[in-house]
């Protein structure tokens, strides 16, 4: 059935609650004006139209809300008022009903179905005034045509007069009352001060027709049998009257009649009998019964007549209204604890399992990073301060691309790889990017990154990057001693090859230099020769020696000794390169074990590197250490230095710095191959234009 249409005024100055009050209320299908104020209201055409006003208390202008109601009272006699307000103060409240506002709503609002079933209700509930206005009227004109003649019947009429008039007074207070035993308890108590029964009695039901509350009321207080009574009905089945006995429809009500009387016949007809029982029914808005009233012994044992079962049945209705609105409210208020609980549970859950995920995570060393959908960085493990040395939230909440363009080295191919890193595409690549650490270390990483998607929606990516700089030199390593390998077994077989024929050339050229003692020309020139061959055997020896993995024979070694040594066998070419040889020799003998050809073959290999560096000539200073539980030996020149980016790769075979050319690059790669097979290390300080430290550090016997 199609609810009737009501035309509403909402007066409201803030615009956002008279919009959505407006466009809900239309949207149920209602006739809505919308006024700012009180005057733009009183000013509207349409305004004798009006069934139901929402009237803001605090209102701009010379008339507040209350003034407004006053005037709209005066002028719309058949409309009901609903007042609304944010601050709720007892005085306005008072005032309110002072002026038969229909209900009070406090703002925010709760519901806006609320707020149009008030509106029904407030409609209907003036209907039904108006009508039982007319109907008091109708009945004060017949009692003035009848009170000549009946007296009697006058006086009963005044005495349905007053009850009425207390039960509508009482109507107008029933939006106050909560909770809901407490509202029934006030209805029955009503019923019982308007003088029309001695016992009033509510029984309301949940939809299962089982007894939740109960109202009760009596003339002379509510005795404990009337409590026990009470008790035992309470989550029973509804059950309003006695279904064994003939009842009698009165209006809406039931009369049953008592089974058996003393009284006579007469009496039972027309009068109050002790077992007689009326009950008259609550009903819903949409008709279903819910509760029933149940009143006995009226005070004048008269038969209740259908006027006062239709009074009853006006304050029953109005009083369904404000149950269901109390219920709608605890239902309301219920649903909202039930998912606020699983909200709580859930959240709970979310926490616990985002510590487990982030317990997990950072368990790992690599990086792992999580984006939202507009590419800001939401997560980060500590794996990232550890591994980079930044502050993590120093960069969550920015974004990814940001982030990486701040970190990232000049490196061209990075710029391409923060594309892909920051795009939408799906496709599985490993990326490499090269970030540059707090302290200004260049670590290379690899991320295996991934798109999250919802629904087939973009939500954001995920990835992991792990440093590989170690991993990338070590296969560097590997494949150049996979190449060093090659090379050797090559060097094994031609030095095979080679071996045989340098023999004989040196001999026959022995003989040779014998026979032109005399001939100081052709003695240099062969003396030349035996100087490339020297050079032949020496470049074929280091072939061989690219892949030695064990030293020779170790002894007990003297560092100093092997010092002085080389350079004794180094002095001459030194002084013709002008080079100046300071030695800063340790008092305490610097002794280790190892092989006293190859450190010496290591020492005068950073002695020439040395001379060559100082072209022009220069101050070498040769020192030894013996510091805490290590020998230090230091060789350090005043030449022109080595380029910052080239210093860690003159240890690599086949790396040569050399502008004039000569060498094949294996000096330095070897010299750390017999270093490190003494337990030792070597490492080079250099700055352009100032000189070339080289260090080596071997621990004490």
């Amino acid at each position: 059935m199609d609810r009737p249409r009501i035309h509403i005024l909402v007066v409201d100055d803030e615009p956002q609650i008279r919009e959505v009050l407006e466009e809900f209320l239309r949207g149920k299908g209602h006739v809505v004006y919308a006024a700012a104020s009180a005057e733009e209201a009183l000013e509207n055409e349409d305004l004798k139209k009006i069934e139901v006003g929402l009237i803001d208390i605090h209102l701009p202008g010379k008339l507040t809300g209350h003034d407004l109601i006053e005037r709209l009272n005066s002028l719309l006699p058949e409309a009901a008022m609903i007042m609304m307000s944010g601050q709720g103060k007892i005085d306005d409240l008072i005032t309110a009903f002072e002026r038969h506002v229909f209900t009070f709503i406090s703002k925010p609002f709760e519901s806006l179905n609320e707020i149009e079933l008030l509106v029904r209700r407030a409609a209907e509930a003036k209907r039904n005034e108006i009508a039982a206005k007319e109907y008091t009227r109708s009945l004060e004109t017949s009692k003035t045509r009848l009170e000549e003649e009946v007296a009697k019947r006058t006086q009963q009429l005044e005495r349905m007069r007053n009850i009425v008039s207390h039960l509508f007074a009482v109507s107008s207070k029933l939006g106050l009352i909560e909770p809901l035993d407490s509202l029934l308890n006030y209805v029955c108590q009503s019923i019982v001060d308007a003088g029309a029964f001695r016992r009033a009695v509510i029984l309301l039901c949940d939809d299962k027709f089982i007894v939740r509350h109960i109202g009760v009321a009596e003339f002379d207080g509510v005795n404990d049998l009337i409590q026990k009574r009470v008790r035992e009905r309470r989550d029973a089945p509804l059950r309003p009257y006695d279904f064994a006995r003939e009842e009698q429809r009165i209006g809406t009500g039931y009369y049953a009649k008592a089974t058996s009387s003393p009284v006579s016949e007469k009496a039972k007809a027309d009068g109050w009998q002790f077992g007689d029982q009326l009950t008259v029914p609550l009903r819903r808005q949409d008709g279903a019964i819910f509760g029933y009233l149940s009143v006995d012994e009226p005070l004048d044992n008269s038969r209740p007549s259908e006027e006062i079962i239709q009074y009853l049945d006006v304050l029953l209705n109005h009083s369904a209204l404000h149950v269901e609105a109390q219920q709608f409210r605890q239902h309301l208020r219920d649903r909202a604890s039930e998912l606020e609980q699983r909200v709580q549970e859930r959240t709970t859950e979310l926490r616990q399992s985002q510590e487990k995920f982030s317990r997990l995570v950072n368990l790992t060393s690599d990086i792992v990073y999580v984006t939202d959908a507009e590419g800001k960085i939401i997560y980060l493990n500590d794996a990232f301060m550890t591994n980079l040395g930044y502050v993590r939230e120093n960069y969550i909440g920015n974004s990814l691309a940001a982030v990486l363009q701040e970190l990232v080295t000049d490196d061209p191919s990075n710029r391409v790889e923060i594309e892909n890193l920051t795009s939408e595409s799906d496709s599985a690549v490993l990326h490499r990017i090269e970030l540059l650490t707090r302290q200004g270390d260049k670590r290379v990483f690899e991320i295996n990154r991934s798109v999250i998607r919802q629904g087939g929606e973009f939500q954001g990516t995920q990835g992991i990057a792990r440093d590989v700089t170690e991993h990338r030199a070590l296969l560097k390593r590997v494949m150049s001693s996979e190449r060093l390998a090659a090379t050797g077994r090559l060097a094994a077989g031609v030095a095979h090859e080679i071996n045989n024929p340098l023999q004989a050339i040196t001999s026959q050229l022995n003989a040779v230099l014998k026979q032109t003692q005399d001939n100081k020309e052709a003695k240099e020139h062969l003396e030349q020769i035996g100087e490339g061959i020297d050079r032949i055997r020496t470049i074929v020896r280091g072939m061989l020696d690219l892949h030695r993995t064990q030293s020779s024979a170790t002894v007990d070694v003297n560092l100093n000794e092997v010092i002085e040594k080389v350079l004794a066998l180094t002095a001459k070419q030194l002084r013709g390169d002008n080079v100046e040889v300071v030695k800063e020799l340790s008092d305490i003998p610097p002794v280790i074990k190892g092989s006293p050809s190859d450190l010496q073959q290591v020492i005068l290999n950073l002695i020439l590197n040395a001379s060559e560096a100082m072209p022009e000539g220069g101050i070498l200073t040769v020192s030894s250490d013996c510091v805490n539980d290590a020998i230090d030996l230091k060789f350090k020149d005043t030449g022109t230095g080595i380029p910052a980016e080239l210093q860690k790769k003159i240890f690599d075979p086949f790396f040569s710095n050399r502008v004039s050319g000569g060498g094949v690059g294996l000096g330095l790669y070897l010299s750390r191959n017999i270093v490190e097979i003494h337990q030792g290390t070597i490492k080079v300080d250099s700055e352009m234009g100032k000189g070339t430290i080289f260090t080596l550090s071997f621990p004490i016997l």
